[in-house]
């Protein structure tokens, strides 16, 4: 297929909506450097999107006129020869031989041809990571990842790669060296290792090609496909010469391009050398300057190009603008000039000067530089403290949207923080920081990778002991305990808890009672993430303390919905509620309209524990028009997942199913995997529930693979206890044990003691199905001791009804009604009706048992009375079953809900 480029181009949103403009290129208003050809957009949700083919490029893809480039034919063949049968490539090659031209040369042709779906160019830098790859990537293709600093970098790239899979995209990621260590040529940041590996096996149909000095390697020595250039052939080089401007005798040029091994940019520079004064005979006798490799040469030839054919003026520029990470305009280069004579009409004069030369780049209204002149420039820069400072106060000058919603609204105040520090300027890069409210709006979008690297920035080199790099030692205290809660949402809780701790030594020492407070609710945050929620309580109960002295109401808020969780965590669900009405009230107080909507679905939660599962759907729909008010899709899905889970606790399970497939759709929308697995498996249990156990295995194995992909251990515990629960449902006992021990193990490994106990009950259960009743007290006891560890009262009345139960099928009858009044004691204590009516009908059923039958149904009586009040369907059916006949125990899974964590 060939696609011309038409002239036509209409901007369009990032949700488009402009209807068929076949023939005509559309580009995206959100990022202008994304082109859609041969157009037909629609969005939200008609949907249709054509185009066939996007192009999108994200810092500078360099220019391929063909007037100025020459040869290179020869390597895009043995380009297109390689990726036939690779899915990655690496082209290499020293500074300025024409790696990313070459890459952008390929991908013209790749536009003729028409094969892939979309071309992504993304010039990489020091601040990119692995999120915002994929983060660009899925909002180009119409796909938005919400809340990306949720995932892990292994989450997104199963996303990564399961779209690769589904249509052939080509990417290339240039400039790859600067993520690298140049001893190792292995990343230094999270995710790229991985995806060095993982694209060069798993991209289907999708290629991408790496541009670097070296080959990158995985932190495990794999490597892509290296494909390394050399100089332009003699050929290639004869030309590029004679077009440039020399006319000396052939033999001499050919000897230059031996000289130089046919370096591109050292032929183009070695061209500004030659005048009147200096003929290349001369330059070919100049043994010094042809020293050393290609690269070597080249820096060799830049150097006296600088030194002899540059005035000052010119050598100036070139200094100046090697101080930017991207593109600038020539505003930017007069503002690090600060001379009064250098007005924008001398700068741009300059400019074109060397542009002319071929020193300076341009790309629209923006100058760059070539790496290799970059920083051969920055390196003659004198009083580089002052220049930084200068660039900081350009980009510190920008405007801003009044409400920015992703990274690249605020670059300009991340560029403006990079040259704070680069001036080491650091109490300035830390107020950027606080007063615009960086750290606030990359942890609401989830750049917490991004948040480590600034908050990285303003460390010493060790980070607890040399001294501080700020003059405040309370800034030095918040940037710690502000990086333990990025690390902490990525999951490295015990790293967290490293940082929180020194957070609170220096606010102890300087007494701020604030700061303490803050650093000892965080250490309970980490300590509850860890399931270690006695502990977690010990600190969060002295931050809420200090939170009140303080008066800092949103921080008592938050200790208040932390300790409620805290407290839901072990049982206590009445002092859960308390806890969640207080920081209810203080959100509506303040305005926290989030904070509003996680204690509206927290409160549900604990009703529905409490059998009051019509309160608890009112306080799910609540929260649920709060996140549509607030535009939180991952929250609205949430809502309306808890509100299935509540649905199916009355019984109606094809109501539950309806709000499972919206929340469903949603996850699936926003690309939250671990959403979509939760409410797979929240859909198998409902089909399991309604007795379509076949169509349930089917749900848990979706969700399971999910929780494999995504690297969720707990979701996979869950995943294959449902698995358990569901083959044991079908009378497969034997494979449902498998289930469960497979479960055990994930939960020993990953050291999920609840998860652990509940594994062990279940098989308890399992065992007790197969007659094997001694084994089943066996597992059951184990349980309890793990239940009573942690505190968990709950699940310490359920081993001990279990254990009752066992001990009826051995005919140890009132031993049994031992274990079933203990479980009815604590059923009580921790507001569990649903236990409460278990504990009643086990009561009962063993009542019965000893021929006491009048005391039997008085039990079932009770048991009934209060399951009529808490709408316990299963449970009413199950009472009134005991009326009329001896039934099995009762016991299944708790189907999970989603509960909201205090920010």
């Amino acid at each position: 297929m060939t696609v011309n480029l038409p002239k036509t181009k209409i901007d369009v949103g990032c949700d488009f909506k402009i209807g068929d403009i076949s023939g005509v290129a559309a580009i995206g208003s959100n990022n202008t450097q994304t082109i859609y050809k041969n157009c037909t957009f629609e969005y939200p949700d008609g949907s249709t999107k054509q185009g066939k083919l996007w192009l999108y490029a994200e810092g500078v893809r360099p220019n391929t006129d063909p007037d100025k480039i020459f040869g290179r034919q020869e390597e895009l063949e043995k380009i297109d020869f390689l990726l036939k049968g690779k899915s990655a490539l690496a082209i290499t090659g020293f500074r300025g031989t024409g790696k990313s031209t070459l890459a952008s040369m390929y991908i013209d042709q790749l536009e003729q041809r028409g094969e892939y779906a979309g071309i992504y160019w993304r010039k990489v830098d020091e601040t990119i990571n692995i999120s915002d790859i994929v983060g660009s990537f899925f909002t180009v293709i119409g796909k938005p990842i919400k809340e990306l600093g949720r995932y892990s970098d292994g989450d997104l790239l199963d996303l990564f790669l399961r779209e690769l899979n589904t249509a052939p995209y080509f990417l290339v990621l240039d400039n790859f060296e600067i993520l690298l260590d140049p001893q190792t040529n292995k990343p230094m940041k999270p995710g790229f290792s991985e995806l060095i590996e993982r694209v060069n096996n798993d991209a289907g149909r999708s290629r991408i090609v790496f541009t670097s000095w070296e080959c990158p390697a995985s932190n495990r020595g794999i490597r892509p496909k290296c494909y390394t250039i050399s100089g332009l052939d003699e050929s290639s080089a004869l030309r590029l010469l004679k077009e440039s401007g020399l006319t000396e005798p052939e033999d001499e040029l050919k000897k230059a391009i031996k000289l130089s091994g046919g370096h591109p940019l050292a032929l183009i520079l070695l061209v500004q050398l030659i005048d009147e004064d200096e003929t290349l005979s001369n330059i070919l006798d100049d043994n010094i300057l042809w020293m050393g490799d290609k690269g070597e040469v080249a820096v060799n030839i830049l150097d006296k190009v600088y030194e002899e054919r540059l005035n000052e003026k010119e050598q100036k520029l070139l200094q100046y603008v090697s101080l930017y990470r991207s593109p600038v305009p020539i505003h930017a280069i007069v503002t690090v000039a600060k001379y009064p004579e250098w007005d924008q009409g001398t700068c741009m004069e300059l400019a074109l000067q060397l542009k002319r030369k071929s020193l300076l780049k341009k790309t629209g209204e923006n100058y760059w530089e070539e790496s290799l002149i970059s920083i051969y420039a920055y390196n003659k820069l004198d009083d580089i403290v002052k220049h930084h400072k200068s660039a900081c106060d350009y980009f510190i000058s920008f405007p801003l949207p009044e409400e920015p919603t992703n990274k690249e609204d605020i670059q300009p105040l991340l560029e403006a923080y990079y040259h704070a520090c680069r001036a080491k300027d650091y109490n300035n890069a830390f107020n950027i920081m606080m007063d615009y409210k960086l750290h606030e709006d990359l942890d609401k979008w989830g750049n917490y990778r991004t948040l480590i690297d600034l908050y990285l920035d303003l460390l010493p080199e060790d980070h607890f002991n040399d001294t501080s790099l700020l003059y405040n030692p309370q800034s030095h205290s918040v940037v710690l305990g502000n990086l333990g809660n990025a690390y902490t949402n990525l999951g490295q809780v015990e790293k967290a808890i490293e940082y929180h701790e020194h957070a609170l030594v220096i606010s102890k020492k300087i007494g701020d009672r604030r700061g303490e407070g803050n650093a000892i609710g965080d250490l309970g945050n980490a300590y509850s993430d860890l399931g270690q929620v006695e502990k977690a309580i010990e600190y969060l109960e002295p931050a809420l303390v200090i939170a009140k002295e303080t008066g800092n109401r949103r921080g008592e808020g938050d200790r208040l919905g932390n300790l409620g969780n805290a407290s839901s965590d072990l049982g206590q669900v009445e002092k859960a509620i308390e806890y969640y009405e207080k920081a209810l009230m203080i959100a509506k107080e303040i305005g926290d309209r989030r904070g509003e909507r996680n204690r509206l679905g927290n409160l549900g939660i604990v009703y529905s524990d409490l059998g009051q599962v019509e309160k608890a759907i009112e306080y799910h729909e609540q929260a649920l028009v709060i996140s549509k008010e607030i535009g939180d899709r991952q929250g609205e899905g949430t809502n309306l997942g808890n509100l299935g889970v509540a649905y199916s606790d009355l019984g109606q399970v094809e109501k539950a199913i309806e709000y499972y497939e919206k929340t469903l759709v949603i996850s699936k929308e926003i690309g939250d995997r671990r959403g979509e697995g939760n409410h797979l498996g929240n859909l198998g249990n409902a089909y399991s529930h309604l007795g379509q156990v076949k169509k349930a295995i089917e749900y848990h194995e979706q969700a399971l693979v999910i929780a494999k992909e995504t690297g969720d251990r707990r979701g996979e515990i869950s995943d294959l206890g449902n698995f358990g629960n569901a083959y044991r449902n079908m009378g497969q006992v034997e494979k449902a044990i498998e289930y469960y021990e497979h479960a055990l193990v994930i939960a020993k490994e990953i050291g999920d003691r609840q998860g652990e106990g509940h594994n062990l009950g279940d098989l308890g259960n399992a065992y007790s199905h197969m007659g094997q009743v001694e084994k089943a007290i066996e597992y059951c006891e184990k349980a309890l001791v793990i239940a009573k560890e942690i505190g968990d009262r709950r699940g310490e009345g359920h081993n001990l009804g279990d254990l009752g139960n066992a001990y009826s099928h051995l005919g140890q009858v009132e031993k049994a009604i031992e274990y079933h009044e203990q479980a009815m004691v604590i059923s009580k204590e921790t507001g569990n009706r649903r236990g409460e009516v278990n504990a009643l009908g086990n009561l009962g059923n063993a009542s019965s048992d000893l021929g006491q039958v009048e005391k039997a149904i008085e039990y079932h009586e009770q048991a009934l009375v209060i399951a009529k009040q808490i709408v316990y369907r299963r449970g009413e059916g199950s009472v009134l079953g005991n009326l009329g006949y001896r039934p099995s125990s009762l016991h299944h899974r708790k189907v999970p809900k989603h509960r909201f964590n205090s920010e």
